[in-house]
């Protein structure tokens, strides 16, 4: 067969009857053929065009029909499409919803929490999950953050600050009655520089 001047149609034949049609590893699709095959001499180097595909990446990425993740991907039982984008593979685009873990922005890579290259975090001060300092008590310094300093400066305690994003106003003097600067959530996940 002379395929010559062909450019749409293929299925019209290559219907599994008049000629050979799609193996049965092909990757499920209703796409026409040439949309994917742009060679009537070869199904060699066949471009998959991922910006219509609604269906979950791992329905396809499967390490059969298609490629799956690599040994070395992080471990998730998450969906490809949550931090990946098939019009961009990377960088990766995860953002944290959960409370107990606030969004630190695309500043950090995912390693410096997920430790072990899992989905789940070891608390590295469990005794201050799921606040700020299960994982941050080590950059906690007290003398940043006075508590009151009539008659001597009492600083607040890393377990008092333990949720960096709350509130820690510095009183007066020692009664605590009476707030000299305000300073509610002066630190955010996401903002970064302290």
């Amino acid at each position: 067969m002379d395929h010559t001047g062909i450019t749409t149609g293929c299925a019209r034949c290559h219907n599994g009857a008049t000629a050979t049609g799609k193996p049965a590893t092909h990757i499920v699709t209703t796409a026409p053929c040439e949309t994917c095959h742009k060679s009537t001499v070869t199904f060699a180097g066949a471009r998959f065009d991922h910006a219509t595909v609604s269906a979950p990446c791992a329905s396809c990425h499967n390490g059969v029909t298609a490629t799956a993740k690599p040994p070395r991907h992080f471990m998730t039982t998450q969906p490809c499409e949550l931090c990946h984008r098939t019009t961009f593979w990377t960088p990766v685009t995860y953002r944290h919803a959960s409370p107990r873990y606030p969004d630190h922005g695309r500043a950090g890579e995912c390693v410096a929490c997920h430790t072990t290259n899992a989905q789940t975090v070891a608390w590295k001060f469990a005794a201050y999950q799921p606040d700020c300092a299960a994982c941050h008590a080590t950059n906690f310094r007290p003398t940043a953050h006075p508590k009151f300093q009539k008659p001597v400066t009492v600083y607040y305690t890393l377990g008092e600050l333990r949720d960096c994003t709350g509130a820690c106003h510095v009183y007066t003097d020692s009664t605590m009655r009476s707030i000299g600067t305000r300073r509610v959530g002066e630190h955010r996940a996401n903002r970064g520089g302290w």
